[in-house]
């Protein structure tokens, strides 16, 4: 159920960001050049507007997945909690490592990227120290992130 419901979100998400707004240009001639400029200009304003907001929905999510994470491990839930988790990893894949990448480099994007594996080996080895810790650097990483990105979260 929480799989489909994810799904559910992040195809939703998708599809209103692709959705975007169109514009006619009702003027004459005259008009046009100036009325294209500034669609232009608005436009890109709004491909960057969405672009921000689906990435602090994704980031979001990502916080949000953890807390969830944590409560099914403490129910010893670890199928769940190793869906969910490769859920988001997926969703870090999709929407957060390649602006990172764009603005730190693979390098550093690749490490963030590491910490969400060895998450993911220590929920299917059912290693709870190590769940423990690496759900608090997964969460902090993020927060950087965020703030790497030009995101503010709540």
């Amino acid at each position: 159920m929480g799989k489909k419901f994810i799904t559910i979100v992040f195809s939703a998400l998708f599809i209103f960001t692709l959705a975007g707004c169109s514009s006619s240009n009702a003027g004459g001639a005259s008009s046009s050049q100036s009325t294209n400029n500034s669609t232009q200009s608005s436009s890109s304003n709004n491909s960057s507007s969405t672009s921000k907001q689906s990435l602090k929905t994704a980031l979001e999510n990502e916080l949000s997945g953890f807390t969830k994470v944590e409560q099914y491990i403490k129910k010893s839930d670890y199928e769940l909690a190793d869906t969910l988790a490769g859920q988001l990893h997926d969703e870090f894949h999709t929407a957060i490592l390649p602006p990172l990448q764009a603005k730190k480099g693979a390098t550093y994007a690749e490490n963030v990227h590491a910490q969400y594996d060895a998450l993911q080996n220590a929920i299917t080895n059912k290693n709870l120290s190590q769940i423990k810790s690496l759900v608090k650097v997964n969460r902090t990483n993020l927060y950087t992130v965020a703030k790497i990105l030009g995101v503010s979260l709540n």
